[in-house]
């Protein structure tokens, strides 16, 4: 779910940004509207990427690693 509207929401930012160029150019200061509506969806995408990636992390945990102060991690996969 988090991977769709992270496409999305960078293909809006990536739209809006195209055509700010073309209002400032033709409107004059009514291109921050699409610049506001870039910056939006911009910032919609690192909030679904950083969800999306807390989901992961949560579902598959990364493995321990001991390091100076923990010592060294036992070894679980004893055959």
């Amino acid at each position: 779910m988090y991977k769709i509207l992270r496409v999305v929401f960078c293909l809006l930012a990536c739209v809006c940004a195209a055509v700010t160029v073309l209002i400032f150019a033709l409107f004059g200061l009514y291109g921050f509207i699409p610049l506001g509506g870039a910056v939006l969806f911009a910032v919609l995408m690192f909030i679904c990427k950083n969800a999306q990636e807390r989901e992961e992390l949560k579902a598959n945990p990364p493995p321990p690693k001991g390091d100076f102060i923990t010592g060294k991690v036992e070894n679980t996969d004893k055959k």
